[in-house]
């Protein structure tokens, strides 16, 4: 079973833009690159996929152990882009690079709940967006990334009549998306 990971990851100094009441934008930027750099280093480390594509509209990111795929075009359709780039893969990883809790034991359970006969689906903690979906790289349905993304995809796969599995694993449903999260995930951010 050949996994490849793909991360989204825009231009550092246009990230985190809902934080700007709490951060400016240099220590916006810093963040975003920080927990990019954990979020990477620790995907690695745990061994669960064979490759990493660091997907981004940012032409000089790069990361140890990635390979880069720049685009400019919108994250969905960026994804499935830089996806079928790579047709030698058997289960796709997508996962967002903004986890301050994630571990490589969590990861291991992720991979371990994955059957190739489901989607699994991971939220964020309030249910509303998607922070990681593995599933089988022959699977056709349309990426939906964004706002209200949990919603999104439970429809997608209904509509597809996929069948999903939805995974609980707190260190990778907590995610920083608002200052409510900033503040409560700070002893991990500042780790």
């Amino acid at each position: 079973m050949t996994v490849s990971a793909f991360v989204p990851i825009k231009k550092f100094s246009s990230s985190k833009e809902r934080l700007s009441n709490v951060l400016d934008s240099i220590d916006r930027s810093k963040l975003a690159e920080q927990m990019a750099k954990h979020t990477i280093k620790t995907l690695f480390d745990s061994n669960i996929c064979d490759s990493i594509t660091i997907v981004t509209n940012d032409k000089d990111l790069r990361f140890i152990n990635t390979v880069s795929y720049f685009t400019e075009l919108p994250l969905n359709q960026a994804l499935h882009e830089a996806i079928a780039s790579k047709p030698d893969h058997d289960i796709t990883l997508v996962m967002h690079a903004d986890l301050p809790r994630i571990n490589e034991k969590d990861l291991q359970k992720f991979k371990d709940s994955f059957t190739k006969t489901k989607i699994s689906i991971i939220s964020d903690l309030h249910k509303i967006g998607t922070n990681c979906l593995m599933y089988d790289s022959s699977l056709n349905f349309n990426l939906k990334f964004g706002e209200d993304s949990y919603a999104l995809f439970i429809k997608e796969f209904e509509s597809n009549e996929l069948m999903h599995q939805e995974i609980c694993l707190p260190s990778l449903q907590d995610d920083l998306d608002s200052e409510e999260d900033y503040f409560k995930l700070n002893q991990y951010i500042n780790g």
